[in-house]
């Protein structure tokens, strides 16, 4: 997903919105002999920590901690927050310091390049974890894209894998690396398995973003299942992103977390997958899910795209389109990645679907779907952190 996510920018096209967190892992041994492990369900937390429905996660990634060239921390941006961390940890629930952030793939190839920005980088991070008691950290580089960045990245996380463990010792409790990764194919082959069996609890795959303002048809953002329409032999899609990992690349489901969107993207198209070269470039309505109610009270009409398992938008006038997903969609989604035996599930970002009446009609479907998948009650998980 090296193109536009919505943790990129906020164009006039789109709709946006992501997330995550996790859980404790028995010592990392080979594929063999690995323990099953907890499922997970993880928001990413963007922004202010508003009015938050802690009794859905396992796991928040409070988004985001960043740094210049020279390895050392930018102030702001909502992180580090030692209320947040107290106040999830009583409510049972774990929060990772999430590290960099689309756009920020400069700034990390340079402190990679330079020893002396990288353990300065290393040591504030190690702080900033330890003095706020977060839970560890979730890596956000998008993307390595070369030999040397990727041998940085790995050294890098080993880094912080060691030091983060020497804190849990101290703390008596397990610090936890994970990271974000794109749903691209081809950007995802830089990965070495072998090393995220070594060095991470599990992986979160930004499973969205397959089609945007960049595509040459109206596609969905993320669909479950790919379409016959897209015009392509083998369409990219959630299950297909997935699938490819564990088949392919030899990746445990349970080192995996499929990422759910709570935003969609829209196209100035009579109609979905129709030819977008010629489209107007129009502004559509901008938001996440939670400009979805209105548009329906405006007379846009939603229609379920059955072989995608994912529904459209399609505006009064049939000038534009958007596709997004709702609490069906989402439902389906979780209820698949749970009979799969993935790790579980996360979201960019949490406050994307939280509607005036202070629900999360997106998140609590999929939290449903999730226990009876084998996610753990609000109860048990307390119990066993």
């Amino acid at each position: 997903m090296r193109r536009l996510s919505t943790r990129r920018m906020a164009p006039a096209l789109v709709w946006s919105i992501i997330p995550l967190s996790l859980f404790a892992l028995a010592p990392r041994a080979s594929v063999g002999d690995e323990p099953e492990r907890p499922k997970v369900f993880i928001g990413y937390l963007y922004g202010s920590p508003r009015d938050l429905n802690f009794s859905l996660y396992t796991h928040l990634c409070h988004a985001f901690v960043t740094a210049g060239a020279d390895g050392k921390l930018n102030a702001g941006r909502g992180v580090p927050d030692r209320g947040l961390t107290s106040r999830a940890h009583e409510a049972g629930v774990k929060v990772l310091a999430s590290l960099g952030g689309w756009g920020w793939d400069e700034q990390f190839a340079a402190i990679v390049a330079n020893p002396e920005a990288e353990a300065r980088y290393v040591d504030a991070v190690v702080k900033l974890v330890d003095e706020n008691d977060y839970d560890g950290v979730d890596l956000d580089w998008e993307y390595p894209d070369t030999a040397e960045e990727v041998k940085g990245f790995e050294r890098l996380v080993r880094t912080f894998r060691s030091r983060l463990d020497a804190i849990g010792e101290t703390k008596g409790r397990p610090m936890l690396v994970t990271m974000a990764a794109s749903s691209n194919l081809g950007t995802l082959d830089w990965l070495d398995p072998k090393f995220l069996l070594e060095t991470m609890d599990w992986v979160n795959v930004m499973t969205y973003d397959y089609a945007g303002e960049w595509s040459d048809r109206a596609g969905h953002n993320a669909p479950l299942f790919g379409s016959s329409k897209w015009g392509v032999k083998n369409p990219r899609s959630l299950a297909a992103t997935m699938m490819y990992l564990v088949e392919k690349r030899g990746i445990p489901a349970d080192r995996l977390a499929v990422g759910l969107p709570l935003y969609g993207r829209g196209f100035n198209v009579a109609e979905p997958y129709a030819p977008t070269k010629d489209a107007p470039k129009k502004r559509l309505p901008g938001g996440s899910y939670r400009a979805i109610p209105d548009l329906l009270k405006q007379g846009w009409t939603r229609t379920w795209d059955d072989e995608t398992k994912t529904p459209w938008l399609t505006a009064p006038d049939g000038s534009a389109v958007i596709g997004y997903d709702d609490a069906e969609s989402i439902r389906l989604k979780t209820e698949w990645a749970m009979s799969k035996g993935f790790r579980g599930v996360f979201f960019w970002q949490v406050h994307g679907d939280r509607l005036p009446d202070g629900s999360n009609p997106l998140q609590s479907a999929a939290h449903q779907a999730w226990e009876t998948g084998g996610g753990q009650s609000k109860t048990a998980k307390s119990s066993s952190q």
